[in-house]
């Protein structure tokens, strides 16, 4: 008995002859040089990316130390109280920057509540931005450590830090 519908013959696709070093290329995207850090316009500060992870932590130095033995972290720029109890650290893992601030810290500038710190090159434009937008937003205010820096709250409740980095200054 004979099928009703002919059978259709599929063929054996070949596979493409191309060399090893061209079979890498296709299968791996190039990887993207870094970009400089700074430039004197842009509102990023010496050393840091456009957007960092702020976190409030109950204990900056557990974290660190944490931090390190976890994931390979190592130490930035950390800055202790008067009475030596870190206040701040600035964790790198390559060329990821990860800030540390003390919960409930009054002195930072989320009141010390974790966000996004995000540089940018005119934060009072960028608020205006946002604000149009319809983010809740804090004034923008310039801050003992050198950055002028605004609260803004997405949709989602998340919190960004707007700085511009203005100047170097000792953290008082």
């Amino acid at each position: 008995m004979r099928p009703k519908h002919k059978a259709v013959a599929r063929r054996r696709r070949r596979p493409l002859r191309t060399t090893p070093a061209a079979r890498g290329r296709r299968r791996a995207t190039q990887p993207v040089p870094p970009r400089p850090t700074h430039r004197g316009d842009s509102g990023l500060a010496p050393g840091m990316h456009p957007i960092s992870s702020y976190l409030a932590v109950a204990n900056v130095t557990a974290s660190m130390e944490f931090l390190e033995r976890a994931f390979g972290f190592s130490r930035g720029v950390v800055l202790p109280d008067v009475d030596g109890q870190l206040r701040y650290a600035e964790m790198r893992h390559g060329d990821a920057v990860v800030m540390l601030i003390r919960k409930g810290d009054d002195t930072t500038a989320t009141s010390g509540a974790a966000a996004l710190y995000t540089y940018v090159d005119d934060v009072d434009r960028a608020l205006s931005k946002a604000r149009q937008a319809g983010a809740g937003v804090d004034e923008a205010q310039d801050k003992p450590w050198g950055d002028r820096v605004a609260m803004v709250t997405d949709p989602d409740g998340y919190r960004w830090v707007l700085a511009t980095f203005k100047k170097l200054a000792p953290f008082a």
